[in-house]
């Protein structure tokens, strides 16, 4: 078929799916691959893997996308690989992203492969309004970052050729274990369980060691 749709308020499920133009405003469930020029509409899309040349959908879910152009509103899937651009605008969860241009709002990715990325403010727009936002601010990135130029004011020939930048999220920074407390608490844990309370004793570990009487024969223990 050349076109499929899906109307809004429905879900239709497939093994697979191949078609030119796929139209959703409702959900399309496939179990393995999707296979199309060109995927649009405001539904949702969730399916093993996608291949396509245009993706305008609202919401998409999937083990892998591949595709020329990536424009949606919310994208989970381990792998996104757009050969010219990726827009979205409201949350991407990814573990690897590969594009030429990168725009996202919210997101958490592993690694990214992108010869732009474009971070703008967590703000509820549009498809329409994405790509425009991301036009300007990429636009506005370049006049006020130049290119490095030499002293004649031509641009530097020895100055590294800048294709592709991997991001990968900071590591947070942690805070020493301490091993002493974690015994403590868990010693307190293992008494409360068996039935017993632990007691904090004023004064120093000599003062409260108990005591063996030779007279008679016993273990003195301290007064509480």
């Amino acid at each position: 078929m050349k076109t499929i749709y899906i109307p809004k308020g429905e879900t239709v499920c497939y093994e697979t799916l191949e078609t030119e133009r796929l139209i959703v405003h409702g959900c399309v469930r496939v179990t393995y691959g999707i296979h199309a020029k060109a995927i649009i509409g405001k539904g949702v899309v969730v399916a093993g893997t996608i291949e396509a040349d245009d993706i305008r959908v609202r919401c998409i879910d999937c083990a892998s996308v591949i595709c020329k152009r990536l424009i949606a509103n919310n994208v989970q899937t381990p792998e996104l690989i757009a050969s010219e651009c990726a827009a979205v605008s409201t949350f991407l969860s990814a573990a690897y992203v590969k594009t030429g241009r990168l725009t996202v709002a919210v997101s958490e990715v592993d690694e990214v492969d992108a010869d732009e990325v474009v971070n703008l403010g967590a703000k509820r727009r549009g498809l329409f309004g994405l790509l425009l936002a991301s036009a300007l601010r990429s636009f506005w990135t370049k006049l006020t970052a130049p290119a490095a130029r030499g002293a004649d004011g031509a641009p530097d020939a020895t100055a590294p050729e800048r294709k592709s930048e991997k991001f990968t999220p900071a590591e947070t920074k942690k805070e020493p274990v301490d091993e002493e407390l974690n015994r403590v608490i868990n010693l307190f844990k293992l008494t409360r369980e068996s039935g017993y309370t632990l007691r904090i004793i004023p004064g120093t570990p000599e003062e409260n060691a108990p005591v063996f009487n030779f007279k008679t024969e016993q273990i003195d223990l301290p007064a509480a």
